[in-house]
């Protein structure tokens, strides 16, 4: 049988993907599909949402949706993640549900402004935005010590890093977060994440 297939890009939501599997010790191949490529008749009878990531299991399926992906990887590879019914598994779930639900669309109506207001209210709209992502950031960082899981990177991590990278002010995210900065340069560095950055030709700690 043959192993996983991870459709995205390098600096999107297939990431986090690459970084558990790799943290689990799996086979995958990673394909690479350009904005352009998710729009095409091909992959939206993949993903009708005509976006990445994707990933292809062993068996042929596709399972659609980042949350939807940490869910099958946790259950696939419970390694991964903290016992089942433990307090630091909830915690995992709660972090989750967090960036997944608040911090994410914050940062989505910043950079993809136009899906939600006429142009003449752009700037609002991004203002509100970086304040939204203001409080989800003070919360997270609230929450590092020095990894949302504790001592140890856990896969909550992994998806928490991803969303730095997208942040639509850099500096205004680690302004006055020294837990988020330090868990960055901690992030930048570790084999696994410098393992996928570099796999896709970037260079390393960065």
């Amino acid at each position: 049988m043959a192993g996983y297939k991870v459709m995205g890009r390098s600096v999107a939501g297939s990431f986090f993907v690459e970084c558990l599997l790799r943290e689990a010790g799996a086979d995958y191949e990673f394909i690479h599909v350009s904005r352009g490529d998710s729009k095409s008749d091909d992959f939206v009878a993949i993903n009708p949402l005509a976006r990445v990531p994707v990933l292809v299991l062993p068996d042929g399926r596709h399972i659609i949706e980042t949350v939807a992906i940490f869910i099958h990887l946790i259950e696939r590879f419970p390694q991964l993640a903290p016992a089942d019914g433990s307090a630091e598994r909830d915690l995992m779930w709660q972090h989750l549900a967090v960036m997944a639900t608040s911090l994410y669309p914050a940062i989505h109506r910043h950079h993809h402004t136009h899906y939600y207001a006429p142009e003449e209210m752009f700037d609002g709209v991004r203002d509100k935005a970086l304040e939204d992502g203001d409080r989800w950031w003070d919360y997270l960082n609230s929450q590092l010590d020095p990894f949302l899981g504790g001592a140890a990177p856990g896969p909550a991590d992994f998806y928490m890093f991803m969303m730095t990278r997208w942040a639509p002010d850099g500096d205004r995210m680690l302004a006055g977060r020294p837990r988020l900065g330090s868990f960055m340069e901690r992030m930048q560095t570790h084999p696994t994440v410098d393992a996928v950055t570099q796999s896709h030709g970037r260079p390393s700690g960065g």
